[in-house]
């Protein structure tokens, strides 16, 4: 009876003793100011925002680093908000609505006819580290197609790699809000030169 007593409480204060870190959730909200067109050959056009694809499976909850080119994995106390695949396309959609670049943007679920469509593929969006060097790597394909006639008018992959102030998931997410917004600049820019 003794040892049954003994054992409950030893695995009563070793229960209560264990520490369990807190998941933490976080977003991809970079603070862009857009500099407003005030007359562009889109202005009377509308275009929609698809929703993000990946061939690599990297468009989740999940937040992905990687030690090595052979090894990868997931943060265990540490996720997006949401999929990065909506934060990605809820942040095109914000940056180029207040552009004024289209008369209007519109989400992928909509049933409204466009004239023109922005597909995105990710192709790389994970937390690299190698050492001390650590990274935030953001590696996406643009392509912009005219609905009429579902031609390629034209496509673009920009890729940065920005170094993290920790090696930690926060750090990993400041990083990617700064990608995230120079990349989401450059696409407005890009989109802006024409066809």
């Amino acid at each position: 009876m003794r040892y049954i007593v003994l054992l409950a409480l030893i695995i009563g204060v070793y229960g209560c003793s264990t520490k369990e870190t807190a998941l933490r959730t976080y977003t991809i909200n970079p603070q862009i100011d857009i500099d407003k067109q005030s007359s562009t050959i889109y202005s009377t056009k509308s275009i929609k925002i698809a929703y993000p694809t990946s061939i690599k499976g990297v468009v989740s909850r999940r937040m992905t680093y990687s030690y090595s080119d052979q090894e990868e994995g997931t943060y265990n106390n540490a996720r997006w908000s949401v999929s990065s695949g909506k934060l990605l396309m809820n942040t095109y959609i914000k940056a180029l609505d207040e552009s004024h670049l289209f008369g209007s943007v519109i989400e992928y679920s909509s049933l409204a006819e466009t004239d023109y469509l922005l597909e995105s593929e990710v192709y790389e969006f994970y937390h690299k580290i190698r050492g001390k060097v650590s990274l935030s790597i953001v590696s996406v394909k643009f392509n912009f197609i005219a609905m009429d006639t579902n031609r390629l008018i034209k496509s673009k992959k920009f890729s940065y790699q920005i170094p993290t102030a920790t090696l930690n998931a926060q750090g990993y997410v400041q990083a990617s809000n700064i990608a995230v917004k120079q990349m989401t600049l450059d696409m407005i820019a890009w989109l802006g030169r024409g066809e």
